[in-house]
């Protein structure tokens, strides 16, 4: 009976060794697998996305659904701000959607105009040695000379 408690007692051992130095290698691939992941958890952090969002008024004879809307993001990398804009013209009345973009840097408040009469998609990036400091955004929805403009977006850096 000693005896094959031993032999029991001897093979439990060498199987464990045995897993141990087999799992080895798994842990070390575990713990690159970590490590590698929270090297992208910080490069992501380091280029967290900031959204933003708006829409239009609206006019005598429409509705809050009719109204334009826009969403963007914007995030920081490698010495420049870089975003992405997407509006929505909802109604369908032949009126286009413009967003206005209006960035301040050393030289002062610089606008950029978008249209659309459906659905667009803008992307575009400023350096931030100039001195760019904020942005301003807002939509508005007509003809040329009657917007009905949302209100503004203001984010400062």
């Amino acid at each position: 009976m000693r005896k094959l408690r031993s032999v029991l007692v001897g093979t439990a051992l060498a199987g464990a060794l045995a897993a141990g130095i087999a799992a080895a290698p798994a842990q070390a691939a575990t713990a690159t697998t970590a490590s590698a992941a929270s090297t992208a958890l910080v490069v992501q952090a380091q280029y967290a996305k900031h959204w933003f969002s708006g829409s239009s008024g609206y006019g005598r004879g429409e509705s809050r659904g009719e109204r334009s809307t826009y969403k963007g993001s914007w995030y920081y990398a490698n010495g420049r701000y870089y975003f992405d804009l997407e509006a929505w013209d909802h109604d369908r009345d032949r009126q286009n959607t413009y967003v206005d973009f209006s960035y301040h840097d050393n030289r002062g408040w610089h606008t950029k105009r978008f249209a659309t009469g459906g659905h667009s998609r803008w992307t575009f990036s400023y350096s931030a040695r100039g001195g760019f400091d904020g942005f301003r955004t807002h939509i508005g929805e007509g003809t040329s000379r009657d917007f009905d403009w949302g209100t503004y977006y203001r984010h400062s850096f």
